[in-house]
């Protein structure tokens, strides 16, 4: 997964010649590498940065969707995805991260009682002082029923979980967040660990979410022995949703001996949403404007050295929104991140051809 990315056709146009003095490239150079004609605009007795340091980092991730339809009567099927562990590398320096994480063949095993599922996922994002954006999109094939007595009231522990191979979803979220603390917390240092939380310290925030959600499967997503829907959302196979939300909460970082920590973010939205609901060969279904709410839950813990750091991270957004009076329909992705990384210190500025 790429974490952050900055165009490369851009670091390509900056090494070109007679480009050194365009205005787009003093300010990627900036981006990169910071003003040195600034003033630093962090307090050093709350953050320690190095972000002068090439860091590099072997990564363990474990990622997952689902989907959950949860009707009038309290009834509900939850779906969820099947996947292994991926192990990468990571490299991070300034501005820029790269990340990239592969299933190795005898290090990322499955639950073969739950199914085989596909997943693509690609993002990207930034990660400044005071702006936070994140860019990313997820596509998965296949899950299995994780409350599967819901659907196969004969089923018992140890046996083969219902599996749809049939459903697949479509997530692309975009969020930007700004952070009213930038001085005293470091949003840097909670996610990549580029920075250091020296003293505890936390900040409000507030933003913006847009999701788009597509769902769909061959057959009904309701199985047919779930009662309590009506004819129209019983032939319900595809779902496509767009949810605007404005967002905000609070996020914090406890500092321990200067060197550990452990960092909580809760980020709640609300907003409108704007759906179409397919069933079968029929034409579909366009519910109008309704009530949507977004959530990003975000902890993580470890410890930041000047030479090493260890951390391990957990993220779930969750998105849910009314189908039809009968039913709500909620999405959610959730991963976890272990990294151990080592930074090469006395590196020279990023683009040094640039004579900027």
């Amino acid at each position: 997964m790429i974490r952050t990315l900055l165009m490369p056709a851009l670091l390509l146009g900056a090494c070109s010649p007679g480009a050194a003095q365009a205005p787009w490239l003093q300010r990627l150079h900036r981006l990169l590498n910071g003003d040195s004609a600034q003033a630093i605009d962090y307090d050093t007795a709350y953050v320690r940065s190095y972000r002068d340091d090439l860091v590099v980092s072997p990564v363990i991730t474990n990622q997952g969707s689902d989907l959950t339809l949860t009707l009038a009567n309290g009834d509900a099927v939850r779906y969820a995805t099947n996947t292994a562990s991926q192990h990468g590398l990571a490299l991070d320096y300034k501005w820029l991260g790269i990340e990239f994480t592969t299933t190795l063949s005898g290090l990322g095993t499955l639950d073969a009682d739950r199914g085989l599922t596909e997943t693509t996922g690609l993002g990207f994002g930034y990660t400044g002082r005071r702006w936070w954006f994140r860019n990313s999109l997820r596509w998965s094939r296949g899950y299995h029923v994780e409350n599967p007595a819901a659907v196969d009231p004969q089923w018992t522990a140890g046996s083969p979980y219902p599996h749809r191979n049939d459903l697949e979803s479509t997530t692309y979220m975009v969020g930007l967040n700004h952070g009213f603390n930038a001085e005293r917390y470091s949003q840097a240092a909670a996610l990549w660990q580029m920075e250091r939380q020296k003293r505890s310290a936390g900040s409000l925030i507030a933003g913006g979410a847009f999701w788009y959600t597509r769902t769909a499967a061959e057959k009904p997503l309701l199985p047919a022995n779930v009662r309590g829907a009506s004819e129209a959302v019983a032939r319900l196979t595809g779902i496509r949703r767009m949810t605007w939300c404005i967002t905000g909460g609070y996020a914090h970082t406890l500092a321990l001996w200067q060197r550990g920590f452990i960092n909580l973010m809760v980020v709640p939205g609300l907003g409108a949403q704007q759906q179409r609901l397919f069933s079968g060969e029929d034409q579909p279904l366009a519910t109008g404007w309704d009530l949507a709410v977004t959530l990003e839950v975000r902890c993580g813990a470890g410890y930041v050295g000047d030479r090493w750091y260890a951390a391990l991270s957990v993220v779930s957004y969750q998105s849910a929104g009314s189908i039809d009076p009968e039913v709500v329909l909620g999405n959610g992705f959730a991963s976890a991140r272990l990294a151990a990384g080592y930074r090469i210190k006395g590196l020279r500025p990023l683009l040094p051809a640039l004579g900027l």
